[in-house]
């Protein structure tokens, strides 16, 4: 059964003074897919901060018997290993956002397999694959700000 509005249509209401007709709140893929590839660089980097700054924080000024595993050739190990991780996150995130902002694939499709030429499609690329691929770009360089002085420098 459909709920009724006081106006005497079908449809809910989103408040008193809302919408006199149903909203559509069935979630949306290409908003997901958006998203994802929007936030995916900034989240790379902030979770490659945080394992690289946990480890040498365990491995440098932590005592005891469970943190001895983290002696300093493991911190450089780890912090090299995440950040050629994470750098290559941030690099495939860049590439995704890269091909979003060009907009098409090569069958004249974008990547929901929706036709390009479809008015009522929005567009796959635009402003928010272009700032995807400028975060990606900047979380590329932060990760490797932070993880490649292990190289050159001793971790404590």
């Amino acid at each position: 059964m459909t709920p009724r509005n006081s106006t005497g249509g079908e449809g809910a209401r989103t408040s008193g003074e809302g919408t006199p007709f149903a909203v559509d709140v069935s979630p949306d893929r290409r908003a997901r897919v958006a998203l994802a590839a929007f936030l995916g660089g900034p989240v790379t980097a902030l979770t490659h901060f945080m394992l690289v700054y946990l480890v040498a924080e365990a491995g440098c000024t932590g005592e005891g018997p469970g943190l001895r595993a983290f002696d300093p050739p493991v911190t450089d190990i780890v912090t090299l290993a995440a950040t050629a991780l994470a750098g290559a996150a941030c690099f495939a995130f860049a590439a995704w956002n890269l091909s979003r902002w060009r907009g098409q694939s090569r069958n004249g499709t974008d990547e929901f397999g929706d036709r390009s030429d479809d008015l009522e499609a929005p567009d796959p690329g635009g402003s928010l694959a272009l700032s995807g691929l400028l975060l990606a770009l900047f979380s590329l360089v932060t990760v490797l700000f932070v993880g490649l002085p292990a190289l050159f420098l001793p971790t404590c």
